[in-house]
């Protein structure tokens, strides 16, 4: 009889293992789903600063523009801005949002963060407006991303895949792939979630300053020889 009721219980038990799970999982995706126009609003509401910089006599005009979630794609533009301001170069660095008129540039560079294996979608629809100005003058591009925190064929091979929709409506001088930082205290409830949860990635600012100016450096005088 005892045996009866332990095997009892113990098919009570997996049977419940077996559905509770899942429907706390499924309860809890919802709630997410649920707050995500919340969570958008909270990423639009970002700051997202312009900057120019230019050394005396500049004449050739380069802009940056920049996409992000987080923030750190920011600095890591106005990084590149200044590297190329440094090389002679008249720089503007604005988000995405607000590069309306490109008849003043020589040269355009695009950057984005990276969010669920994708270039953010503003950039991508940038690209997509823009095109035929674009296609009239030398265009770079580079992401930060943080599948490069460990360096290999494989990772890297990923990172570049995430341009491909942007070389499907340009082709660029060159490409940047930069390790990026992650604050989950930066981050939406959405991204957070599923960036914690899901994928796992650590937390740290892994942003390499010096490969990050090294190729702004190269950059600048792909640019002016283009």
């Amino acid at each position: 009889m005892k045996n009866a009721l332990s095997q009892k219980d113990t098919a009570v038990k997996n049977c419940r293992n077996n559905y509770l799970l899942p429907l706390l999982f499924l309860i809890s995706f919802s709630a997410v789903l649920l707050l995500l126009p919340a969570a958008a609003r909270a990423a639009a509401d970002m700051e997202l600063p312009e900057s120019s910089y230019s050394t005396q006599n500049s004449t050739f005009k380069i802009l940056v523009v920049y996409a992000t979630r987080a923030g750190s794609t920011i600095e890591v533009a106005q990084a590149i801005g200044k590297i190329l301001a440094s090389g002679g170069a008249a720089v503007d660095v604005k988000p995405v949002k607000n590069a309306a008129n490109l008849k003043d540039y020589q040269a355009v560079i695009l950057g984005s963060a990276i969010r669920r294996g994708a270039v953010l979608p503003e950039v991508t629809d940038f690209a997509k407006t823009n095109k035929e100005e674009l296609r009239k003058i030398p265009v770079a591009c580079f992401i930060v991303c943080m599948i490069l925190r460990e360096d290999s064929e494989q990772n890297r091979a990923k990172a570049a895949s995430y341009i491909m929709p942007l070389q499907d409506e340009l082709s660029f001088v060159d490409a940047g792939f930069f390790t990026g930082k992650l604050d989950y205290s930066r981050l939406n409830f959405i991204d957070a979630f599923i960036i914690k949860y899901f994928i796992g990635t650590p937390e740290g600012d892994l942003r390499d300053w010096q490969k990050i100016n090294d190729w702004a450096e190269n950059l600048g005088i792909k640019l002016k020889n283009k």
